[in-house]
C-alpha cells in the first residue's frame, strides 16, 4: 500500500482554519459545476486578478465550453470548503479544496478579442479543472484518490450486471480529459 505522498508527491496541509474564495465552472459538455474553493490568504491579489479578467466577459455556455464564476464577497471557512469538497453529486469531477499559494494567472485578453474568443481563451486556460496548474497544495485524504485498480475494479462490477442493468456508468478521469484536449489543441 503507497502513501498518499507517494500517490501525490507532497504531504497536503489540510489547513482548518482562514476563509476560502469560490471559483464554479460550468461546463457545457458536462453539464455540470465544479467548485473550485481557493485559500484567501496570501492569494488576495492574484485573486482580484483574476476577478478582473473574468468580469470582462458576458459569461453564456458555448458549444461544449465552459462559464466560470469567482466568488470573492463571500468566503467560506475552511470546514465548509473541505465539507463541500467530499460531496458526490457530480459524474465527471468532484468539487476541491486548494491550500496553496495562486500563482498570477493571465488570460490573454487583447483589447480586439470579442466575448466569444474571451470565453475560449479562459476555458483554454482553466477549463476542465486546469486550475490546478495554478495553485498548489490540494487537500485530499487517501479516500480520494482513485487507482486504476479501482477503475478497473468498478468496470468489471458494472459488466457483470447490478442493480441498475442496462444503465451504462459514466465514470471519467479528468486528467484523461485534459491529456486528449490538449493534444487535440496542439494538432489544430
Amino acid at each position: 500500500m503507497t502513501s498518499i505522498q507517494d500517490k501525490l508527491g507532497y504531504i497536503p496541509s489540510k489547513k482548518t482554519d482562514g476563509l476560502y474564495a469560490t471559483l464554479m465552472e460550468t461546463s457545457g459538455e458536462e453539464n455540470e459545476s465544479w467548485l473550485y474553493f481557493i485559500r484567501v490568504e496570501g492569494n488576495e491579489e492574484n485573486l482580484q486578478h483574476l476577478q478582473k479578467q473574468l468580469e470582462k466577459v458576458d459569461w453564456y455556455i458555448l458549444d461544449d465550453l465552459s462559464t466560470f464564476d469567482l466568488e470573492l464577497e463571500h468566503p467560506v471557512s475552511a470546514q465548509t470548503a473541505k465539507e463541500m469538497s467530499k460531496l458526490d453529486l457530480n459524474h465527471t469531477s468532484f468539487h476541491r479544496k486548494f491550500d496553496g499559494i495562486l500563482k498570477k494567472i493571465d488570460l490573454d485578453f487583447n483589447k480586439k478579442d470579442g466575448n466569444e474568443t474571451k470565453i475560449c481563451k479562459t476555458f483554454d486556460i482553466l477549463g476542465y479543472g486546469q486550475i490546478e496548474d495554478f495553485i498548489d497544495d490540494e487537500d485530499l485524504d487517501e479516500e480520494d484518490l482513485v487507482s486504476e485498480d479501482d477503475t478497473e475494479n468498478e468496470s468489471v462490477d458494472s459488466e457483470s450486471g447490478s442493480e441498475n442493468e442496462g444503465v451504462e456508468e459514466k465514470k471519467v478521469d479528468l486528467k484523461k480529459i485534459l491529456k486528449e484536449k490538449k493534444l487535440l489543441n496542439k494538432k489544430e
